[in-house]
């Protein structure tokens, strides 16, 4: 019985001793958390760089980069956009030629600092929200319509350095059956493909 009880001492001991060593040599747990650093956003006096791909940090305050004169032209837009920086996630926004009665309102909004499983969460519930694939990464829509018969169409992107980026297409004066979200879905894969 004596014999026992010592090896059981024993046992615990070196047990124990062996949780202080690996203590003591700061071995880190598997799968721990941690805080990625902040984004280094560009402040308003430095332009990002003047050829794609760009962060999300470097379009913050300089939404209106994203889309280029022949992008402006393909989608029916007068450029060069009017940047809202006043919100967080700031953006921009274009409009048809003033003329155009019958045209569409586009935002671009990079946010480097939400998550996107988060935002997708809170969205899933809304009524025509779906998940889709633009160019490559994970995305989200929601086709909203209004009693009024307003429709606009807003995809969240997904963005692999971190963060994701919002398009909104909004018809100024939507038709019967008229698709809003292919054109933003098209207008989104542009917008991916120069955000890395």
């Amino acid at each position: 019985m004596q014999r026992d009880v010592g090896s059981r001492v024993r046992r615990l001991w070196a047990v124990l001793l062996g949780s202080a060593l690996v203590a003591a040599t700061g071995c880190e747990v598997s799968g721990t958390a941690t805080t990625a650093p902040a984004p280094t956003v560009l402040a308003p006096d430095t332009p990002p760089p003047a050829t794609p791909p760009w962060t999300l940090a470097e379009l913050v305050n300089h939404p209106c980069t994203v889309l280029g004169p022949d992008d402006l032209t393909r989608f029916g837009l007068t450029g060069p956009g009017e940047p809202e920086l006043d919100s967080r996630p700031g953006y921009c926004h274009w409009s048809p030629p003033a003329p155009a009665p019958d045209g569409v309102a586009v935002f671009f909004a990079p946010n480097p600092w939400d998550r996107y499983g988060m935002l997708q969460d809170i969205e899933r519930d809304k009524e025509h929200f779906r998940t889709l694939d633009i160019a490559g990464a994970p995305a989200f829509l929601v086709d909203r319509h209004r009693p009024s018969g307003h429709r606009n169409c807003m995809i969240w992107v997904q963005v692999a350095s971190g963060g994701l980026f919002q398009v909104e297409f909004a018809p100024e004066v939507p038709t019967a059956g008229q698709d809003v979200c292919g054109p933003a879905t098209a207008l989104a894969e542009v917008i991916a493909e120069r955000i890395r």
